[in-house]
């Protein structure tokens, strides 16, 4: 299993468990070769896990991104673009010995981005690159 934890860290997938202790359901954005994706912004403790990986598994939305099957982000913060035209539900889980979070696993195209690394971590050196393919 390969974790990433640097900030601008990513993963795309087919399929993903998203866990963190407050999920925010954002807006809409267009991504050039996959159509619209619903957004989520994910606060305190957050993680993605890549559970299928992409058919061919080649980056479609940032060069640099992780894709291969338990690839974990682990991070403070955490920007989430699903492939669906409605948000998910959350469950909560006891994720930890005293606090919970929210947790969805998605079955679409997922991009997750670690937006801000857990603070106790150094910075990374250089600092990972993103490199959208469509630009």
């Amino acid at each position: 299993m390969t974790k990433a934890v640097h900030d601008n860290s990513s993963i795309e997938c087919l399929a993903a468990e998203i866990i963190s202790r407050k999920i925010v359901p954002s807006s809409f954005v267009n991504i050039e070769p996959i159509g619209r994706c619903f957004s989520y912004k994910c606060y305190r403790n957050s993680e993605a896990t890549i559970i299928k990986e992409l058919q061919p598994k080649e980056p479609v939305h940032n060069e640099f991104s992780l894709l291969d099957i338990n690839t974990k982000l682990e991070c403070e913060d955490l920007f989430v673009l699903v492939n669906k035209k409605k948000p998910y539900k959350y469950s909560k889980i006891n994720h930890t010995g005293r606090h919970k979070a929210q947790t969805f696993k998605t079955k679409e195209y997922t991009f997750a981005k670690i937006s801000k690394q857990i603070h106790c971590i150094p910075n990374a050196i250089p600092p990972i690159k993103v490199k959208l393919i469509n630009e």
